[in-house]
């Protein structure tokens, strides 16, 4: 199912549960990795280096740029030289990647030839200015064609799933992939339907099409039927009952709301303590 993960660290403490992840699922997968660490030139165009042009002048600045670069590509090789040791150590054979340009279309064009992009919740830049830098990840989740696993800032092995399932096209592709998973990690599987204003037999519908298809592909499943806003009861239902994966459509039924408005998506990668599984 997967052949090629594709990793994307950085400086952050995050990188390690990433580098984690990718690791153990290349293993289970016996899949190729690489690892991608981008010297962010956007880095090179923010306030405080206009200040510091501002300062020294424009030809004392352009002077110092290279510098600048060769501190970011310094970063970046270490970033991906740390995920290639792991890997080395648990015996999962992983290329670096280092390039230098703008963050997301780096990750972007990287993803084209990966079955499954990796990626920390929040960058290096969370711990000095507090921001959820995984504001990045929201705009490659928006941009991937690719399925994309969002982890914290710790990782387990997965034995137990949690497929979130509204009837949506996008959930039901997701569905399929827990199923897949399921049996490839030989884990145990949850499907979670949520519906608002108390409409149960929408639920029961819901779920007894998610069952129906867990059993035509073979693979046992649960079911959990909750009431209220999806993107909180499924935050709760994981952490409650300690799943060690989501798996979710990238978008629901209402995907240009979730573009204007803010999604369920977007409120389930930033405060999930579970790796989070977005599927095209």
């Amino acid at each position: 199912m997967v052949k090629t993960i594709l990793v994307c660290v950085d400086a952050s403490k995050y990188a390690e549960a990433t580098a984690g992840a990718a690791i153990w699922l290349a293993k289970a997968f016996g899949a190729r990795l690489r690892a991608l660490s981008v010297a962010d030139t956007r880095l090179l165009e923010g306030p405080w280096l206009a200040d510091l042009s501002g300062m020294t002048g424009a030809q004392p600045f352009r002077a110092l740029v290279p510098r600048f670069e060769e501190v970011l590509k310094e970063k970046a090789c270490g970033a991906a030289q740390a995920v290639t040791l792991a890997a080395a150590r648990e015996g999962v054979s992983c290329s670096a990647e280092t390039p230098m340009g703008r963050l997301i279309g780096e990750i972007l064009e990287a993803e084209r030839t990966a079955d499954l992009v990796v990626m920390g919740q929040r960058g290096e830049g969370f711990e000095t200015t507090g921001e959820w830098l995984g504001s990045n990840v929201e705009r490659v989740v928006r941009k991937s064609v690719k399925p994309c696993l969002i982890t914290p800032a710790a990782f387990h092995p997965v034995r137990r799933i949690l497929a979130a399932y509204d009837g949506s096209g996008h959930a039901s592709r997701a569905l399929g992939t827990a199923f897949e998973l399921a049996r490839a990690l030989k884990a145990g599987l949850t499907v979670l339907t949520v519906a608002s204003g108390g409409d149960e037999t929408r639920r029961t519908q819901l779920l007894g099409e998610a069952l129906d298809l867990a059993k035509q592909q073979g693979v046992v499943a649960d079911s959990l039927a909750l009431d209220g806003a999806p993107e909180i009861r499924i935050v709760e239902a994981a952490r409650g009952r300690k799943f060690d994966l989501i798996v979710m459509g990238a978008y629901g039924h209402t995907r240009l709301r979730e573009l204007v408005l803010g999604s369920v998506t977007n409120h389930v990668i930033r405060t999930s303590e579970a790796p989070v599984l977005l599927v095209r």
